[in-house]
C-alpha cells in the first residue's frame, strides 16, 4: 500500500526538520512506517481512553437515574397520603 500525504508549506518544513532526527542506520521507508504506526497507536490509545471515559460517564449517569427512580417510587403517592 502506498500512502501520500499533502502538507502545507509549514507542515512540510516541520516534517523535514523532524526527519533530521532519523537514526542513520534506519532507511527512510522504515522510518516513515514507524512514524505512521506510532501515530496510529497513539490515536488508538486516545480513542480507547475516550471510549472508557464515555462508558464510565454513562454508567454513572445510569446509576444516578436508577437512584432517582428508586427515590420517586419510594415516596408516597398523592392518593396514598392520608389527610390530617
Amino acid at each position: 500500500m502506498k500512502i501520500q500525504i499533502k502538507f502545507s508549506k509549514e507542515q512540510a518544513e516541520g516534517f523535514k526538520n523532524f526527519c533530521k532526527l532519523k537514526p542513520p542506520e534506519l532507511d527512510d521507508e522504515d522510518f516513515y512506517k514507524q512514524i505512521f504506526f506510532a501515530g496510529c497507536n497513539s490515536m488508538t490509545e486516545q480513542i480507547q481512553s475516550l471510549v472508557e471515559a464515555h462508558k464510565a460517564s454513562q454508567a454513572e449517569e445510569n446509576s444516578q437515574t436508577e437512584e432517582n427512580q428508586a427515590e420517586v417510587s419510594e415516596s408516597p403517592r398523592k392518593d396514598e397520603q392520608t389527610e390530617e
